[in-house]
């Protein structure tokens, strides 16, 4: 059975990572360049958790495509989406209003939820 290419049809939209977390990029405890990109990770999880949350679903219409800077330099997600909609539904529904804090011995703590 031949694979199909679908990848033609899709659409890149980006997200300003600063949009979709306000957690810290690493633990306040050692461990060099391991503990980093937890930013990224939560970015990640909520921007796919929103896409989810609209009845999208992942491998289907839409998959995280990689992290790196946006046009002005800023961290930035960037999603590949099957349909131009998306990006102007996930843009208008994507929220950041919980907030996860990070103690002194690097437990990550929810300290605000989402509504």
């Amino acid at each position: 059975m031949e694979r199909m290419d679908h990848t033609q049809s899709m659409k890149e939209i980006t997200f300003k990572e600063k949009r979709a977390t306000t957690r810290m990029g690493y633990l306040p405890i050692g461990g060099g360049g391991l503990n980093a990109g937890y930013d990224t990770v939560d970015a990640v999880a909520n921007i796919c958790s929103t896409a989810g949350n609209l009845g999208m679903k992942y491998g289907k219409d839409y998959f995280w495509a990689y992290a790196g800077g946006d046009e002005e330099g800023d961290e930035a997600i960037t999603l590949m989406v099957r349909d131009e909609k998306y990006e102007t539904f996930l843009h208008l529904t994507l929220q950041n209003e919980h907030r996860i804090k990070h103690t002194q011995n690097g437990d990550a703590v929810l300290v605000k939820l989402s509504k």
